[in-house]
């Protein structure tokens, strides 16, 4: 994709999720692990503005952005002063689809890292599956989930074996959606951890996507990138 991430072809969009790509660790908040790849922010961009393309009264993304900055990590998402250009993108979804309440992508250049992300949520079905007076607390859920996926953190889950303690976080969507609608100080320790270096190989940057297949490919000549689907929070 070029212009964006679409949300048009579900069966594309699906064979790109990498959701789950995080380190499997010991859950002990010492050792615990819950980045979702080695990708992430450069260090000359720790603070990319958000552009608010919502018009549900559901979602406060800058509610939203200002509790993932207050964390005191790295890095630090802010609102942009315009509504028409920004870093990430958070919008609703204009295509009916029953399978995700939403979804988050994030552009690599040719070095891994990211410059550009989206988020897409789905209202319509988020109203027509909850209740009204559950919808505000499911819908601040699914916004968080999604800016903590695009600022490199997988899901912090009861019983799973990638993710930490205490999982009282919105990266925690398995039998407590609405429930935890904030990030926690685990969330804290990994953004930590993903953005306490500088970008360089000997900190751990792997140097961009896994091209060894294919390394002719479009994607993986320098100073191109991709937009990668990095999850899609599917409806329960």
């Amino acid at each position: 994709m070029t212009t964006g991430m679409g949300v048009s072809d579900m069966r594309t969009l699906i064979t790109v999720i990498i959701a789950t790509l995080g380190l499997l660790t010991v859950a002990t908040v010492a050792s615990a692990d819950h980045a979702w790849s080695v990708y992430h922010w450069p260090s000359d961009n720790l603070s990319p503005t958000v552009v608010d393309r919502t018009t549900s009264p559901l979602y406060d993304v800058p509610a939203g952005v200002l509790e993932w900055a207050d964390l005191g990590a790295p890095i630090q998402p802010q609102m942009a002063t315009s509504n028409k250009k920004g870093d990430i993108k958070i919008k609703e979804s204009v295509i009916r689809s029953t399978s995700y309440l939403g979804l988050a992508g994030v552009y690599l250049d040719g070095d891994g890292h990211i410059t550009r992300a989206e988020v897409v949520l789905n209202t319509r079905l988020l109203v027509e599956l909850y209740a009204p007076d559950a919808q505000e607390a499911v819908a601040d859920h699914v916004l968080c989930q999604e800016i903590g996926h695009i600022l490199g953190l997988d899901h912090n889950r009861d019983g799973d074996d990638t993710g930490g303690w205490p999982d009282n976080t919105c990266m925690n969507d398995q039998g407590h959606l609405g429930e935890y609608t904030s990030p926690n100080s685990h969330d804290t320790e990994q953004l930590n951890a993903i953005y306490g270096h500088t970008d360089a190989i000997s900190d751990g940057d792997d140097g961009g996507p896994d091209c060894s297949k294919n390394p002719n490919a479009k994607k993986c000549r320098s100073g191109n990138g991709q937009w990668i689907t990095v999850h899609v929070f599917w409806a329960p």
